[in-house]
């Protein structure tokens, strides 16, 4: 089959699912008259059909985490995790910044479709998360008791993330897996349904691995006499020799870290492990010097949108269990209202699989295919859209002028997930401590 037949086929069968904001593109905002949005089918791989519903969920976001460095780093949790459920090989999250893409893993929409799509270090100066259905509202609405614990301060910012939880509360990655065995010991019971979702830091800048971790990356003590740590803005200005390679192993000592809070965190579920579904995912990656860039930057790479995707459901063996190979993180909320058994309406389902999308500040990278990638990004080669084809060129070294043939599918796209509307006037204030936070984790310096 031709690449404009792959391309066309996959959105009919499966689509079918600071610094200034730019302009959008004419061609993101509005579908032609003609347009059609195809309805999917319902997905019946997952969970099996004889599969009992699980009792509970539990959510943990890896902020900063990509999926590569999961793979090449020693992380025993999450491969044992994956061995006893499964995972996907490619995984995109929708944004490449915390706040839309938490928003999106909680509405079961594209960054574009919500809306909330807004520059980082403007603190203080955003309007309120987008009035549509929650995740946790819907759990809420069902009988679930929810608990939301996190770590990134951008998350305390008064928008509404904690709609529909019982409980919202910021902790440290350091008393994460504490704070959550707490809460569980008093409030859960076996006759319940709970819902937990868990924000840790992990490998956000500033970094601050362990000395055992250090010693297994070979990362030089002298990079972290900083007063907050390895921050990325040393590798971002790349001044000083070897910063970047020294930065990109500190990374991998710091997921190795975070892997071990994850066994953490399963371990503070104590006798409920055994009846809860667990997903693991991350709200974006980070560029350790691909591209020239370092941070998250305002790109679309892979390496700042292919995040893990991890899921284990407590009725289904691990030999059965099986995601598609490529799946948005999107799709979070379906994996956890199907998985416990709960209805619900979410716009981007597993049925969507391997349609991928992500935006960041008005431009977008959309896989119709999960495999040929579409970006809208002039900056690349000074014209948009540009086509990479990840199975060819997965560093993305070579983008090509999209064809006519290419965007074939991007008027049903459009239709299906048209623009969300949310405002851009600010309503929220932050306090000057939070603020300081913010600066040091790197958000202001990009």
């Amino acid at each position: 089959m031709t690449l404009r037949g792959r391309v066309w086929c996959a959105v009919v069968c499966s689509a079918c699912g600071s610094t200034p904001t730019p302009e959008a593109p004419a061609e993101l905002v509005a579908p032609t008259e003609a347009a059609v949005a195809p309805v999917p089918t319902p997905y019946k791989g997952w969970p099996l059909a004889d599969a009992r519903p699980a009792r509970n969920a539990l959510l943990i976001v890896l902020d900063t985490t990509r999926d590569d460095i999961t793979r090449a780093a020693a992380t025993p949790a999450l491969d044992t995790l994956a061995e006893q459920g499964a995972r996907a090989e490619r995984s995109w999250a929708g944004g490449t910044w915390t706040v839309p893409s938490v928003v999106s893993l909680l509405t079961g929409r594209f960054v574009r479709h919500h809306g909330w799509d807004h520059p980082s270090a403007r603190m203080g100066k955003y309007p309120p998360l987008p009035d549509v259905p929650r995740l946790a509202t819907v759990l809420k609405d069902n009988g679930v008791e929810t608990v939301g614990l996190y770590a990134n301060p951008y998350l305390s910012e008064p928008l509404g993330f904690d709609q529909g939880f019982d409980l919202w509360r910021r902790t440290s990655d350091k008393q994460m897996a504490k704070t959550l065995k707490g809460h569980i010991t008093k409030e859960w019971t076996m006759a319940d349904r709970h819902f937990a979702y868990v924000h840790v830091l992990g490998p956000h800048s500033p970094l601050r691995p362990t000395e055992a971790a250090r010693a297994r990356w070979k990362v030089d003590d002298h990079w972290f006499e900083g007063k907050h740590g390895f921050m990325v803005g040393a590798a971002k200005r790349n001044q000083e020799d070897g910063v970047r390679a020294a930065y990109k192993a500190a990374y991998h000592a710091a997921v190795e870290d975070t892997d071990a809070l994850v066994a953490n965190i399963l371990d503070a579920l104590g006798p409920h492990r055994a009846d809860t579904l667990v997903v693991v995912t991350s709200d974006h990656g980070e560029l350790l010097g691909e591209h020239g860039h370092a941070g998250h930057g305002w790109w679309l790479y892979e390496e700042l949108t292919h995040v893990p995707f991890i899921v284990d459901h407590p009725g289904i063996p691990g030999p059965a269990e099986a995601l598609p190979p490529v799946v948005s993180n999107v799709v979070t909320a379906d994996v956890i209202t199907r998985g416990m058994g709960i209805s619900a309406d979410w716009p981007v389902t597993l049925a969507d699989a391997p349609l991928l999308a992500a935006r960041r500040d008005g431009r977008e990278a959309v896989a119709f295919d999960g495999e040929h990638k579409v970006v809208w990004d002039d900056r690349l080669i000074g014209t948009a859209p540009v086509l990479v084809d990840l199975a060819d060129d997965p560093d993305e070294a070579h983008p090509v002028a999209a064809t006519d043939a290419d965007l074939a599918p991007h008027a049903a796209f459009v239709a299906r997930f048209p623009e969300g509307a949310v405002g851009s006037e600010g309503n929220t204030a932050v306090d000057p401590e939070r603020a300081e936070e913010l600066k040091v984790l790197g958000y202001v310096d990009e």
